[in-house]
């Protein structure tokens, strides 16, 4: 299971029914919720599918922050603010840590105000990418770049395995480019990262899509898509 990708996946919603809810209605937080979401791959080279797990558990008080703690089935806790100014990560901590890490600065998962056209920056790394001959194959380890959000649609909606269809919806873009020496014919190439994430009212994220592909050469990419399972 890769560490990395749960932080792009801090911002996964819960279902159910459960105990105080610190989120808002297009991000519910509340404590005792718990969501599946299955994770398919295409990539250049094959991937077998995942499941991922979610759960918010009970809250936990930082410098006299009340915040919802979401772990992951990775083995990563999520410490997480929602407020009229959005939904921001403030700390985590891998299970194998006694207390939380502060993040530098807080850093965004959906920022409010909910409509076309909002902003923000956070820093991502490359999921998907892996060198083909050289060790540790994962960029993750060695890049990062700055990704742009932006909230392209407010009542988008979503069909998932179930065949039911998910409505209104927020549909987020984040968009980056990272410079890459893919092989020694093309040299360095701006290699795009793209995410798109859907967020249902009352349900949270209910997809999200990542695409990092990469001209052939040293490097590999591919596609990953993840979508809830109610």
């Amino acid at each position: 299971m890769r560490r990395h990708l749960p932080s792009l996946l801090a911002i996964l919603m819960l279902s159910g029914c459960g105990g105080r809810d610190l989120g808002n209605e297009w991000f519910p937080l509340r404590e005792g919720t718990s969501q599946t979401l299955d994770v398919r791959y295409a990539m250049d080279e094959p991937r077998e599918p995942e499941q991922w797990t979610m759960e918010v558990m009970a809250p936990a008080t930082i410098k006299d922050q009340t915040l919802a703690v979401r772990h992951h089935s990775a083995g990563v806790s999520y410490y997480l603010l929602a407020d009229d100014k959005g939904v921001r990560r403030v700390a985590t901590r891998t299970d194998i840590d006694r207390d939380p890490t502060p993040d530098a600065e807080p850093l965004w998962v959906l920022k409010a105000p909910y409509q076309v056209g909002t902003e923000w920056v956070t820093p991502t790394v490359p999921y998907l990418l892996q060198r083909k001959n050289e060790y540790p194959r994962d960029l993750k380890y060695s890049h990062k770049v700055l990704m742009t959000w932006r909230i392209e649609a407010v009542d988008d909606s979503v069909k998932l395995a179930d065949g039911n269809e998910h409505k209104p919806c927020l549909r987020v873009l984040g968009l980056a480019k990272l410079n890459l020496y893919t092989d020694p014919v093309n040299g360095f190439n701006e290699v795009p990262l793209t995410s798109r994430e859907w967020y249902c009212k009352g349900e949270g994220l209910v997809k999200l899509e990542r695409e990092e592909k990469v001209p052939a050469g040293f490097i590999t990419g591919g596609r990953m898509t993840a979508e809830w399972q109610p």
